[in-house]
């Protein structure tokens, strides 16, 4: 399928920029009142040479150059006014590309972040969207001195036809020459950015285990490993460069032979008696101006072949052909009861090997379900599918008898939350962390949720209570500290299924145990999942499934799994004995 030429661009302009028409259209039209000034200014600086050399009235030259004063001042007091529209039209169309980028980012399959990591989104919603804004403004400097060059052309071609036409093949020619480079720099450009970006990732994941790396004293190694997408991008764009800069070099010796024989030209001319040196000394004066056409005309389609490249980066984020993005139908469950059935369910995550074979189970309403098993089991799978995280591979997953795939986003979200190991806790307010799930929520109803999951008492001792600041990754407060504000969190929407993945396993003792008399006393409250290592955090369960290798092999009370399940009883003792030796 044949490439559509400047598509990131385009989408760019339509789906953006137009967005901010009337922007758009003043600084357009204000770069055009800009252009045909300078052509004027073009025309009174040959007259007032001409007056001075020519017919010698002074007075004339003075005033030709007070013309010229005032059109540079206007042309100035352009630039300026132009300059609001300019950085107007580029801010806000930032932050329309942020926004919607963003949005779209948050729709993409987990299975495609799994795939590409965090980083590349990281690096084309800031480097990119900035590098696009950068190349805005060139973009800019260069349209308004490509076509204050035009204007120079016209009037060499009203001076002198000849010279006017040869420099206008000049123009062809260095043309043709920036066509190669810019050739090149779209076949190369791309890969170095692709290789920068992963760079940038694992920079960024390196920054975010930072705590991890100091604590495992493995700096050496991990710079190492890192070393070598380095050295690749290294490689990468020092080529680019010097491809570049050789094919730039070729361009100047290109302009400098068309320089030499302009003065051939003009000499010839002016042994002819075609040209006067009046005409000459105009023409030579505006000529490296005119040679610059395809300098700049060369750099402005370079700049267009650099921001095409970062738009489609871009805007490749949206594009489900590139990045699968999560699916749901449109159907709504009236008086939704928290009834889940999985039917010979099957998920893989590398579409190879199955984590679920044929998983089967009902969970009823109101009830408190325990997954347990070893790790790999497929416990996590679970719950991610049910809170929509990923897409089975086959069988059926209903909620009150409706198939997952037939309900929209905004059901399955507002009836699920969960509340995993390291739940992630903006570094905001207290307030706003509340406010991010449900955004008219009252301080009342945060201090309900607070005094109801025991954290209550802690927040109030804080020096600026719901104004308190979280910290990086929570670090304020303790693990257990944190917990409870994210199932406080988590309870602010009245869910009706509320799941616990493995929300106690990072936790000391005492406050493993505080956390379990939260999730307890939520019981029949709503349909209740846990996902645990740890069997004894479990015991009071209403219904208990042990997994091994992506099957549900037992299923009961503690106690009947105890008295039935030689697998359950050998994993419970030995969590028994963990707990009873970590004590």
């Amino acid at each position: 399928m044949k490439r559509r030429k400047f598509k990131g661009l385009k989408i760019l302009l339509k789906d953006y920029y137009m967005k901010h028409w009337f922007f758009l259209f003043m600084y357009v039209f204000i770069l055009v009142l800009s252009s045909c000034a300078f052509f004027f200014d073009a025309m009174f600086v040959a007259k007032m040479i001409d007056c001075i050399m020519n017919t010698g009235d002074y007075d004339a030259a003075l005033l030709n150059a007070g013309i010229c004063l005032a059109i540079t001042s206007f042309a100035a007091i352009l630039t300026i006014v132009n300059t609001y529209f300019q950085k107007q039209l580029e801010n806000r169309t930032k932050l329309d590309i942020q926004q919607n980028i963003l949005k779209s980012a948050l729709e993409i399959q987990m299975k495609s972040y799994d795939e590409m990591g965090s980083g590349l989104i990281v690096t084309r919603l800031t480097s990119d969207i900035d590098n696009l804004s950068v190349r805005f403004t060139e973009f800019a400097n260069k349209i308004v001195n490509i076509l204050r060059k035009f204007a120079y052309v016209i009037y060499i071609f009203f001076l002198n036809v000849w010279l006017g036409s040869f420099l206008v093949g000049v123009i062809v020619l260095t043309s043709i020459v920036y066509s190669v480079r810019v050739y090149y720099l779209k076949k190369y450009k791309p890969e170095v950015l692709a290789s920068a970006e992963k760079v940038n990732s694992k920079i960024i994941e390196v920054i975010r285990g930072v705590k991890d790396i100091k604590t495992l004293n493995c700096t050496d190694n991990i710079l190492e490993i890192m070393k070598k997408d380095q050295l690749n991008y290294n490689k990468k764009d020092n080529f680019e460069w010097y491809l570049g800069s050789t094919l730039y070099q070729l361009s100047t010796i290109t302009r400098y032979v068309c320089n030499f024989v302009f003065i051939f030209l003009c000499v010839f001319l002016l042994r002819e008696e075609s040209l006067t040196p009046l005409i000459f000394y105009t023409c030579f004066i505006y000529k490296d101006n005119i040679l610059d056409f395809a300098t700049v005309f060369g750099d402005l389609r370079i700049t267009l072949g650099t921001a095409e490249v970062c738009a489609s980066r871009i805007f490749s984020i949206a594009n489900p052909t590139f990045y699968e993005v999560d699916h749901y139908g449109n159907e709504t469950i009236e008086n939704f009861s928290g009834n889940i059935v999985f039917k010979k369910v099957k998920f893989s995550y590398d579409n190879k090997k199955d984590v679920l074979k044929n998983a089967s189970f009902e969970i009823l309403p109101r009830q408190t379900v325990a997954f347990v098993g070893e790790s790999g089991c497929g416990k996590s799978t679970i719950i991610n599918l049910i809170a929509h995280l990923y897409t089975k591979s086959a069988g059926k997953i209903l909620f009150d008898n409706v198939p997952i795939e037939n309900l929209n986003k905004d059901f399955i979200k507002n009836n699920i939350a969960v509340v995993n190991q390291f739940p992630y806790i903006f570094n905001i307010t207290i307030r706003d962390n509340f406010k991010i799930i449900k955004p008219d929520i009252t301080d009342e109803e945060i201090f309900a949720l607070c005094k109801e999951t025991r954290i209550l008492n802690h927040i109030k001792k804080l020096p600026n209570g719901l104004d308190s600041i979280i910290g990086e990754g929570g670090c304020q407060f303790s693990g257990g500290q944190r917990q409870k504000i994210c199932i406080a969190r988590a309870l602010a929407r009245d869910v009706k299924i509320l799941i616990f993945d493995e929300a106690t396993s990072a936790l000391d003792n005492a406050s493993q145990k505080e956390i379990m008399k939260v999730i307890e006393s939520l019981k029949n409250r709503m349909t209740i999942i846990l996902i645990a290592h740890r069997l004894s955090t479990i015991t009071y369960a209403d219904c208990i499934y042990l997994m091994e290798n992506g099957h549900i092999i037992a299923q009961g009370k503690h106690e009947e799994l105890m008295q039935e399940s030689e697998c359950y009883k050998r994993l419970y003792n030995t969590d028994k004995t963990y707990a009873e030796t970590a004590k």
